[in-house]
């Protein structure tokens, strides 16, 4: 018999276990990302282009900051997102222009 976990597992079955746990993961963050950008898209650039993300006086720094951005934002133009909808728009531009760690991603 091979090699086995501290839960009884084999080395194998928790190997595989690990990948697609990670990949389940993954998909789910790349969806959020996903759902990020097609709100941005359908809202945010009619306003304004990815420009103002890249100025050198940007108002936000880092993932909070952003996401008080759009919550601003947001209420600004009576969007009624859901917490889920604001923090997919604060990931995708976090990640996306800021290039900023996420805090809860």
């Amino acid at each position: 018999m091979g090699k086995q976990t501290e839960f009884g597992l084999p080395l194998s079955s928790a190997v595989l276990l690990a990948t697609v746990l990670a990949a389940a993961s993954w998909n789910a963050r790349g969806a959020e990302t996903d759902r990020g950008r097609m709100l941005h898209d359908t809202h945010c650039v009619s306003c304004h282009d990815s420009k103002v993300y890249k100025r050198d006086s940007k108002v936000a720094t880092d993932y909070d900051e952003i996401r008080k951005q759009v919550v601003r934002w947001e209420t600004n133009v009576s969007l009624h997102w859901s917490d889920g909808d604001i923090d997919a728009v604060t990931t995708y531009l976090a990640r996306t222009f800021y290039k900023v760690p996420c805090s809860v991603c």
